[in-house]
C-alpha cells in the first residue's frame, strides 16, 4: 500500500508484514476496546444504536470486530485488492457493510454517530478533502476517534527506520530504497507532529483533544511493541505527558478525540 496497488494485498499492508486474523486477538480487540470506552465517555448513547464509519478499513479486520458492540458499521478502503478480502474474507453481519471507495468521494445519505480513523493520516496527500467529507458526514453531536503516528517519532513507524520520516521524500525514498528495497515512502509520508496535528484540525469549526488510553497497560500503541525498552519509554511518556501536554510533542503517536460544532 506505501508504493502502489500490487502491495495491497493480505500479506503486505503500509510495509509492515500483516495478518488480520493473527492480529485480531490482540491488536485489533484492544484497539476497539479504546473505541468502545471513548464512546461511552463522548456520546450520549447506547453503544448498540450508535452507526460507525470505519475509514480506510483496510481488510476490515477493525470494521468486523467493531460490528460485534455497534449498532451499524460502514468500511470504506480505496485500495481495490484490499477491500476484496474484507468481503470475501470477513463474518459480516447484517449491521456490517465495505465500500471501495476515497473517503472524499463517498457518497451517503447516511449520517454517523462515530467515525473511526485507524492510523490512515499518514496516508493521505489531501487531508483537508478527506476531513470536508468526514465532518460533512458526522451526525450531530457524533466524533471522530483518531490514531496517528507522531512525524518526529525517532523510529518511522510502518518501516521501522530511524529518522526515515524527518526527511525530505527526495532523500527518504532513497534511503528507503538502500535500506528495504523500496522504491517510494511517499504514500506513507504525510504524518504530522503534535503543533501540525493542532494547527490541522484548527482549520476547522470543531473541539479537539488528545487522550491517553484508557487501558494504559493492554492498549497497543503505535508498532514496535518489540523495540528494546518499550515498555518502560511507554511507562515514562504517559506520566510525562500526564504532567504536561507540551511532551505529546515526543510521543510515540496520538489519540484525538473530535468533534464537530454544530
Amino acid at each position: 500500500m506505501c508504493e502502489n496497488n500490487a502491495m495491497a494485498n493480505q500479506t503486505a499492508r503500509y510495509g509492515l508484514p500483516f495478518d488480520p486474523w493473527e492480529s485480531e486477538g490482540a491488536i485489533v480487540k484492544g484497539a476497539v476496546k479504546e473505541v468502545i470506552e471513548a464512546s461511552k465517555k463522548y456520546l450520549d448513547k447506547p453503544l448498540k444504536s450508535i452507526s460507525v464509519l470505519d475509514v480506510g478499513s483496510g481488510h476490515g479486520e477493525y470494521s468486523t470486530e467493531m460490528s460485534k458492540f455497534f449498532g451499524s458499521v460502514t468500511g470504506i478502503e480505496p485500495f481495490k485488492d484490499v477491500y476484496r478480502v474484507a468481503v470475501g474474507k470477513m463474518n459480516k453481519g447484517k449491521n456490517l457493510k465495505f465500500f471501495n471507495s476515497k473517503i472524499e468521494d463517498f457518497k451517503s445519505k447516511t449520517k454517523f454517530d462515530l467515525v473511526t480513523h485507524f492510523t490512515v493520516f499518514e496516508h493521505m496527500s489531501t487531508p483537508e478533502k478527506g476531513f470536508d467529507r468526514i465532518f460533512s458526514l458526522l451526525n450531530k453531536n457524533g466524533i471522530i476517534y483518531l490514531t496517528a503516528p507522531n512525524k518526529y517519532w525517532l523510529f518511522e513507524q510502518h518501516y521501522g527506520l530511524p529518522f526515515l520520516s524527518w526527511l525530505p521524500l527526495p532523500i527518504a525514498n532513497k534511503y528507503l530504497e538502500l535500506a528495504k528495497g523500496k522504491k517510494s515512502y511517499e504514500d506513507c509520508s504525510y504524518s504530522r507532529g503534535y503543533e501540525g496535528m493542532k494547527a490541522f484540525f484548527d482549520q476547522y469549526n470543531c473541539h479537539y483533544e488528545f487522550i491517553l488510553p484508557f487501558d494504559e497497560d493492554g492498549a497497543y500503541i503505535g508498532c514496535g511493541k518489540n523495540q528494546l525498552g518499550f515498555t518502560f519509554i511507554k511507562k515514562l511518556g504517559l506520566k510525562l505527558i500526564r504532567l504536561n501536554p507540551f511532551f505529546w510533542n515526543f510521543s510515540k503517536g496520538f489519540i484525538m478525540i473530535i468533534r464537530k460544532n454544530n
